[in-house]
């Protein structure tokens, strides 16, 4: 009978010295998790910031290439013109 209460009090000891290791390992993960959270949170906040900064230059490279196809619309226009008046001289030339 002693025997089986000694392997019973051995087995509570080790179930008492697991418990301890995992509220530590528990506080551990915790602590860990509310700094990653933390991290998680500056990096939101520094990426809405980014995001914030970049919507002028966004902005402004849209309305760039707005003008820059207009301009090659302008271009392809005079282009063809050009192309119409080569063809009536080539024509007049060969007549």
């Amino acid at each position: 009978m002693m025997a089986e209460l000694d392997q019973l009090e051995d087995r509570i000891h080790a179930a008492v010295g697991l418990l301890e290791k995992f509220r530590e390992e528990k506080r551990r993960l915790e602590t860990e998790n509310r700094e990653l959270m933390d991290r998680v949170h500056a990096l939101e906040v520094a990426a809405g910031k980014q995001a914030e900064d970049l919507k002028p230059k966004l902005q402004a490279l849209e309305d760039e290439r707005i003008a820059l196809l207009d301009e090659r619309r302008v271009v392809a226009k005079r282009v063809e013109e050009m192309m119409s008046k080569l063809d009536q001289l080539h024509k007049a030339v060969h007549a």
